[in-house]
């Protein structure tokens, strides 16, 4: 059910394209909000204490909340835009606390990571948080200036190619730079 559940969440601005050009922006939103609140129940990330993803569903369930009632495209449109910035602080707010969140998601692995691991850690979540305000960015112009075919090819496909992009990079360099590291 988690994985179902997971590929809707996935494919939220392909669901939102096809139901705001056949359908109205409340029904839409509405059903973005039920499969929003099932990947709670079902399948949230470990990774990220209850507080952050309740943040996170109480700000979307707003987002989505205004399309729901005032029937416009809008708030279903802004997600991405507040899913950028939520991630950006989270991120961001990590790199203040012991662990940023790429530590702890290094640790899950390797508990006991050397110094310069913890500073390649902070490197790569810095990394990310210019991703999310660059993304976060594009993801608002899309919503305001662009319609809504554009809207979903950033948001629904291009916005993903960069996020597998910088994945991708970050684990050759890690793998490179691991090797280089000290034997343990």
């Amino acid at each position: 059910m988690s994985w179902v559940i997971g590929i809707l969440a996935i494919l939220y601005p392909v669901i939102a394209y096809v139901g705001l050009s056949y359908g109205s922006p409340s029904l839409v939103a509405l059903g973005l909000i039920v499969i929003l609140l099932l990947r709670y129940k079902f399948g949230h990330s470990l990774l990220l204490n209850t507080t952050y993803v309740r943040l996170f569903i109480v700000t979307v369930i707003v987002v989505l909340g205004y399309s729901l009632i005032t029937d416009s495209s809008y708030g279903i449109r802004f997600y991405p835009v507040v899913t950028s910035l939520l991630f950006l602080g989270i991120f961001a707010i990590s790199l203040w606390s012991e662990q940023s969140i790429i530590e702890r998601i290094a640790r899950i692995r390797e508990p006991d990571l050397p110094e310069s691991a913890i500073s390649y850690t902070r490197k790569v979540t810095i990394s990310w948080c210019v991703f999310f305000l660059i993304n976060g960015m594009i993801a608002f112009y899309t919503a305001v200036y662009s319609d809504i075919a554009i809207w979903t090819l950033y948001n629904g496909f291009i916005s993903y190619c960069i996020m597998a992009l910088l994945t991708a990079v970050e684990w050759l360099v890690r793998k490179k730079y691991k090797y280089k590291l000290p034997a343990s």
